[in-house]
């Protein structure tokens, strides 16, 4: 699991997140939701460790004390932006993921291989290949990108924003994904803003306002009437759809 005790990261002297109490399981998807400037973005980096804190846990071991070679192969992390400095193709882009399984100045084994096309094709990149990154859409490159964490093949993926620039169906095969991952027993945490993609795939949930989380825990436990108002200040309306609990705004 990834656990934290009572985190809170002051940026520039304002506090982003405070308190946060959190028990996050592997083979689970975990998704943060909350109105634009809650913190989710912050306290995500702060999980994946690019946000220096003693209090972040991953499997039982301090986060602080993995070497960065450790914490490549143990997690990964998607940023919302983060567009690659240099025009390479997308498979060579892909490729990096591998950097952490290799030796130093070390070609590509089978294994790397292997790995790099099965990512490309469960991300349906495989016709992207030989493509220059420059080339490419919005949701091709976030999809070329998210090839990258699948290709390390990590414990831990944790992704800010994923379906960002997707067009509806690979935003379903996207999800579809990334519940198979956390079957297989890897831990994937999620920043959505699309709350019926959420409500869809999510299993625990994690809901900050204002810098606090107000609810944290299994979704169908969290999703209440009234759980969403008191979040985004607005109204919806509860209802299910084939047994699934789904959620509305009501405009």
């Amino acid at each position: 699991m990834i656990r934290t005790n009572q985190l809170s990261v002051t940026l520039g002297g304002k506090t982003i997140v405070r308190d946060a109490m959190l028990c996050i399981p592997r083979g689970k998807v975990t998704v943060l939701l909350g109105p634009n400037g809650a913190g989710k973005s912050t306290l995500m980096r702060a999980l994946a460790g690019l946000i220096a804190t003693d209090d972040v846990h991953v499997d039982d071991m301090k986060l602080a004390a993995f070497s960065p070679l450790e914490r490549a192969r143990k997690l990964a992390f998607l940023p919302q932006d983060g567009a690659p400095v240099w025009n390479i193709t997308a498979r060579e882009l892909v490729a990096l993921g591998r950097l952490p399984h290799r030796s130093p100045f070390a070609g590509e084994s089978e294994t790397d291989r292997a790995a790099i096309d099965a990512a490309l094709q469960s991300t349906d990149c495989v016709h992207l290949a030989s493509r220059q990154i420059e080339t490419l859409s919005g949701g091709e490159l976030a999809r070329v990108k998210l090839a990258r964490l699948i290709a390390g093949d990590p414990d831990w993926l944790l992704a800010d924003e994923p379906l960002a620039n997707l067009d509806p169906s690979h935003q379903r095969a996207v999800l579809a994904l990334l519940r198979d991952m956390a079957a297989a027993g890897k831990g994937v945490v999620l920043v959505l803003h699309q709350l019926d993609a959420a409500l869809h795939i999510a299993d625990e949930l994690i809901l900050l306002k204002e810098q606090n989380i107000i609810a944290s825990g299994p979704a169908e436990n969290i999703v209440q009437p009234g759980i969403f108002e008191q979040l985004f200040d607005a109204r919806f309306h509860y209802h299910e759809v084939n047994g699934q609990r789904t959620v509305t705004q009501i405009w």
